[in-house]
């Protein structure tokens, strides 16, 4: 699902026609931009390449080690750390896009900007927060295995 919604948004970013024109001109105005390519890149790193080398990981320690994993509390954690990690990046790219978007189209001021994307960082903290203790419980869920006997 994630590599599908990296997909779209990599697809949206070419697209030539209104309104997908608008984000390159945002991509390459920086600022507000800039927003908009972390939540991008993180989105890619995180989401899609970074679940997948946990997935490997978890599978080698239940495989390879026999070793078994708490899955509830791994449950709960993966639960927070992936709502907290599309969260932020999705953030992350919406602030970005509606604090450059006047800027491109309406020459607004750098303070204009700045008021917009401020709105943005509690929710991006909170779920940035979210996130990491999702990776906490994670962790305490894998610290917690028993080698078993199989």
């Amino acid at each position: 699902m994630n590599s599908f919604v990296w997909l779209a948004w990599t697809i949206a970013i070419l697209l030539p026609f209104s309104p997908f024109s608008y984000l390159q001109p945002i991509l390459v105005g920086g600022a507000a931009g800039t927003w908009f390519l972390l939540g991008y890149v993180l989105f890619l790193a995180i989401t899609v390449l970074g679940f997948a080398v946990v997935a490997s990981l978890l599978t080698a320690i239940e495989t390879d080690e026999r070793r078994e994993l708490n899955h509830g509390i791994m449950l709960i954690g993966f639960i927070l750390l992936y709502a907290g990690a599309v969260g932020g990046c999705l953030l992350l790219g919406v602030a970005g896009l509606v604090g450059a978007y006047p800027q491109i189209t309406q020459n607004s001021t750098v303070s204009a900007t700045q008021e917009v994307l401020s709105q943005f960082v509690t929710p991006i903290s909170a779920a940035c927060l979210l996130a990491v203790a999702g990776a906490a419980l994670t962790v305490c869920g894998m610290g917690t295995a028993k080698a078993s006997r199989r």
